[in-house]
């Protein structure tokens, strides 16, 4: 029994070496890909983030309420702010 055993043995062996160099060699060939992969992935995490912040912020800025001087200033003509400047400047 042994003997047939061997025989049945020694191609498996020598396929599962073949399947082990084979690996290896596409680890080497791939591994650089996927660490490049992995970058890209973070990068686009990070820039996702920062929009996010930036939509928070610009949000947040909108959502203040507007002092009463700007909305004077924002409803009278702009001949009147523009004097009230002059006016202040000559003041002061």
């Amino acid at each position: 029994m042994s003997a047939v055993t061997d025989k049945l043995e020694r191609p498996v062996k020598a396929g599962r070496r073949v399947m082990d160099r084979t690996f290896h060699v596409v680890e080497r060939q791939v591994g650089p890909a996927m660490s490049t992969r992995r970058v890209q992935v973070i990068s686009g995490m990070v820039v996702v983030a920062v929009l996010a912040c930036a939509a928070g912020v610009m949000a947040y800025r909108r959502r203040q309420p507007r002092t009463l001087a700007s909305r004077i200033t924002d409803a009278l003509p702009e001949e009147i702010v523009e004097r009230a400047g002059a006016i202040k400047r000559a003041l002061g």
